[in-house]
């Protein structure tokens, strides 16, 4: 299982890739804004999926999903995944998860972006974001991915910001899509990390939050891996981890 670790990120350049995030997030960003406890779900075929949760003074406590299952045709095209969470309010919590399920058709070519980000600015906040991508085919003439999570805070104390993206490619496999049972059960390994990121802190004071969410990240990336093989019977399956935390 591919992963790369990083927790010390400069946070000018982290700011200028959140900020263009959050301008590129498309429909359903600013819907957002204003959400209470239960998250707001949305379905869709479209080859971009994307969550954003902002918190407020209003509504402190914001969660967003989006899900995605598009197909790649032989035409081409890019699929692309993101989860972006920003908390700018004292004490507010912000979690987005996104989970994007791409099938890549007639042999064409696999391309595709995942990212998670996560940026706070507060005292006592959170901000989580969780985007997980799969691409599944029974072949493809290339295979182009990008798996990338970024978090940063800026004038923050006591703050948990942590961005997580996994992404898993499976092309081949005796079963060419995943099951409607497995899809379900990844959104709920997809919907419990966010919610244990967006709590790490308080249960393990100082630093050791930041092993915790590694932790956390890597178990829900087993987890994910194990059922997407048992489900498409493939030998293998390319799984990426990364995992970002503000200082």
């Amino acid at each position: 299982m591919a992963r790369r670790l990083r927790w010390k990120i400069p946070a000018v350049a982290l700011s200028l890739i959140v900020v263009a995030a959050l301008g590129a997030s498309g429909p359903g960003a600013a819907s957002a804004d204003g959400r209470g406890p239960d998250d707001d779900s949305r379905v869709s075929s479209s080859l971009e999926a994307a969550s954003t949760a902002i918190p407020t003074v209003g509504r402190p406590l914001v969660t967003d999903a989006a899900r995605s299952e598009p197909s790649l045709q032989p035409s081409g095209g890019k699929a692309v995944s993101t989860a972006t969470a920003t908390s700018g309010c004292n004490g507010c919590s912000g979690t987005a998860t996104t989970l994007q399920t791409v099938r890549v058709v007639g042999g064409g070519a696999a391309v595709a972006d995942n990212v998670a980000a996560a940026w706070s600015s507060c005292a006592g906040c959170s901000s989580t974001a969780v985007a997980v991508q799969i691409i599944t085919g029974p072949r493809a003439s290339s295979v182009v991915v990008n798996n990338r999570s970024l978090a940063v805070n800026v004038t923050c104390s006591g703050c948990t910001t942590t961005a997580v993206a996994l992404q898993f490619v499976i092309i081949g496999g005796s079963q060419r899509e995943l099951s409607a049972e497995t899809k379900s059960l990844i959104q709920q390994i997809e919907k419990e990390l966010g919610l244990k990121l967006s709590t790490t802190r308080a249960a393990h004071p100082g630093d050791s939050w930041r092993d915790e969410a590694s932790k956390d990240a890597d178990d829900a990336a087993s987890r994910a891996k194990a059922a997407i093989a048992a489900d498409t019977h493939a030998a293998s399956v390319a799984a990426r981890v990364e995992v970002d935390a503000g200082d």
